[in-house]
Formats: structure tokens, C-alpha cells, sequence
């Protein structure tokens, strides 16, 4: 991470907050109660400024320990998520059939930045939990530059990690290996989902939904029992990840949770983490297609789609990039053969983010390594 240099003003405020171990606590709980995700603002060990952080615990039990929260935005001193308050936290509940959640929305504003403002909306559903940062538009974060977000899962305990090893960013996924926790090379990128047992309490998935505008999260090990997040960066651009204008959104950061690994295939948390449909007559839709055509130019999608006959659908490779030029890509050209009554199926794509829920006409993927994998535990 790079060095940030920090104002006198800036570090006296921190230094008065950092007095207090642990403030602002709010919480959310799954409708059954037994899955629990706190926020609350702590003064980590190596650091002078507070930071936004979270901790969830499963049957009573502590799960992910104290995580730290934020996002490095270019040419800002100290990133969102650091020297923060609590402004305000509203719950909600939602119980629709197959969708049942507790959610918060919790606003911060950050001392002594004139007034830069960071939200976090945590959802709590029985069978995991997600989060997701939103960017509120303030006249010092219009034009939005995102070198890196540094979101932490930090587990309560060490334990087998179910891990696969990519060899870079625009790298297919390999078979998923065996390891401890702590074991986990520090220099490996690893791809979504990735898997961990925590001895006594459950297995926990950690993965991404609703990913639109943004690019692809994976994860890497930088100590202990502690994993943290990395974007795909820009092709245009190594040093910066994304670029946009505020008002903005990232996916969802999804922490699946089950007492045996089997049972996270019965999940639907990234169908339900996704929009609903965006398309109204949703008749036309196949939901096995036979005839599909290859798009291998796919710069020139409005011109191409048009002039499809005789078919019931499109396909594109993605070409494993996750950065955010192509996960926008992905949303535009499943509307684009939305509005040409065309199924679409994208390869060597991010991995399953629920997608299909807002665009019926995307045909799911199937994550086969991970499956079998939670087939053979």
C-alpha cells in the first residue's frame, strides 16, 4: 500500500478518537437469529487513525473477527473508512417468498475531510451475509479514481482453506487445493468463491454479487488468518481499478455460511442480492436454448445482433477478464439481446454473481470446480 503523508489536523483527530477501543456499534441478524454482523469504528494496532471495521458471529459463535473496512481513492490522503462517525443506522425487513432479510444501511461522514461521506448496507439473510459500500456525492468526491478497495475477512481461527491459485488476473481457474489458513502463500492471487472451514462454528464462502460498473474482486493472504481484497485493474490503466462519478456503488462482498459444506449449494443469497428483472415480458424467454450463435467481435454487438436470424441466442467470451471495462460490457450486451428477444451466454466469465436475476435472458453458470468440490467434502 502506498504511503499516505497525513496533515497535523488530521492526526490530532485521530489521535483523540483512537482513545476509544471500540464506537458506534450497530448490528443486523438473520430472521432466524443465529447469524449476527456488526459495524462499529476501532483503533487498529499499527495504525494512528480509527477505522470502519465489522465482525460476524454464527450460533453465538465469533466467525469473521474484527475485519477492516475502506477504499483508497486516488489523490485522498487517508482513504474512506478511516477517521470515521456513525451519522445515522436504518434497519428494514424484508419477507418475500424465497427472499427473506434483515437489512441496515449505516452513513459515516469522515472527520476533517470537509465532509467526505462513505455508506455501508450490510444484509443478514440464514444462510449468509453481504455488504456493500455506496459513495455519496460530495463536492470533494465527484469524480471518482479507485486505486484499490481494502476490504478484510479476518477469521476467528485458523483452519482448512479450499483455495484456487490463479496466474493472474486475466487467468482461468484452476482446480481448488487444500491448505491451511495461515499456510496460504502470501504472493497468490486466488479466485472466487474460496472456501474455509472455522473448526466448531461453520464453513464460510467468500464471494461477490451484483457485480455491474466494477471491477471483479479477488483475494489474497497478507497474514495471519486475515484475507484481503484486490481488483482486477484497468487495461488502460494498471495503477487505478476503477473510474467513475459518484453517485456510486460496489458488489456485494458475500460471506456464505453453512454448519457442513453441502449445504451452501442450496443457496440463493446471489440471485437475491441482484436487482429484480428488468424485463417486463419475460415470454420469449428459453430456458434451454439449442442453437446459439459465437460472437467472436463482440465491439460491434449493436450492429451484429440485428441481423441474427434463426437463432435462439448469442454467445461471447468474456476471455477471463473481470476488469471494469468488461464487467460493464457484460451488463450492456445482456441488454442489448434483451431488447432482440436473445438469450445470451457469456464464457470464461466472472464467476456466478446472480446476474441472471436482473437479466432472465443471461444464462446461469455453473462453477463447476467449486461444486465439486463441496460435492467431495
Amino acid at each position: 500500500m502506498r504511503r499516505r503523508i497525513l496533515s497535523l489536523l488530521l492526526v490530532l483527530l485521530a489521535a483523540a478518537a483512537a482513545s476509544f477501543a471500540e464506537t458506534d456499534t450497530v448490528s443486523v441478524a438473520s430472521p432466524d437469529g443465529q447469524l449476527v454482523m456488526r459495524l462499529f469504528v476501532v483503533s487498529p494496532k499499527d495504525s494512528i487513525l480509527v477505522r470502519l471495521a465489522y465482525s460476524v458471529t454464527f450460533h453465538g459463535k465469533l466467525l469473521i473477527d474484527t475485519s477492516l473496512l475502506g477504499i483508497a481513492i486516488h489523490d485522498q490522503e487517508v482513504f474512506l473508512g478511516e477517521t470515521v462517525g456513525l451519522v445515522s443506522a436504518t434497519p428494514e425487513s424484508v419477507n418475500a417468498p424465497g427472499n427473506r432479510y434483515h437489512s441496515l444501511i449505516a452513513q459515516y461522514i469522515q472527520n476533517g475531510s470537509l465532509g467526505r461521506r462513505i455508506t455501508i448496507e450490510a444484509r443478514a439473510y440464514d444462510d449468509g451475509v453481504a455488504f456493500r459500500y455506496y459513495i455519496p456525492r460530495t463536492s470533494t468526491v465527484e469524480d471518482l479514481q479507485i486505486e484499490e478497495e481494502l476490504t478484510d475477512f479476518h477469521f476467528a481461527q485458523d483452519g482448512d482453506a479450499y483455495a484456487a491459485v490463479l496466474g493472474g488476473y486475466e487467468s482461468a481457474k484452476g482446480e481448488y487445493q487444500k491448505t491451511k489458513l495461515s499456510a496460504i502463500p502470501r504472493s497468490s492471487l486466488l479466485a472466487l468463491p474460496f472456501l474455509v472451514q472455522q473448526p466448531g462454528v461453520g464453513w464460510v464462502a467468500i464471494t461477490e454479487a451484483e457485480l455491474d460498473n466494477y471491477p471483479g474482486m479477488y483475494v489474497f493472504h497478507p497474514e495471519g488468518t486475515t484475507m484481503r481484497t484486490t481488483l482486477a485493474p484497468l487495461v488502460n490503466d494498471a495503477s487505478m481499478v476503477m473510474r467513475g462519478m459518484t453517485p456510486a456503488q460496489t458488489p456485494w462482498r458475500v460471506i456464505e455460511v453453512a454448519v457442513e459444506p453441502r449445504k451452501l449449494l442450496e443457496s440463493n443469497i446471489l440471485e437475491n442480492l441482484n436487482p429484480a428483472s428488468k424485463i417486463a415480458d419475460t415470454s420469449w424467454i428459453i430456458r434451454q436454448p439449442r442453437n446459439l450463435a459465437s460472437i467472436s467481435d463482440a465491439t460491434s454487438l449493436e450492429e451484429q445482433l440485428p441481423k441474427l436470424t434463426g437463432v435462439d441466442g448469442v454467445r461471447i467470451d468474456l476471455k477471463y477478464r473481470t476488469d471494469q471495462q468488461m464487467v460493464e460490457f457484460r451488463r450492456h450486451a445482456a441488454e442489448i439481446a434483451a431488447q432482440h428477444h436473445l438469450m445470451i451466454e457469456f464464457q470464461n466469465a466472472p464467476p456466478p454473481d446472480g446476474i441472471e436475476r436482473t437479466w432472465p435472458n443471461v444464462l446461469p453458470r455453473e462453477d463447476r470446480a467449486f461444486r465439486s468440490l463441496l460435492g467431495r467434502l
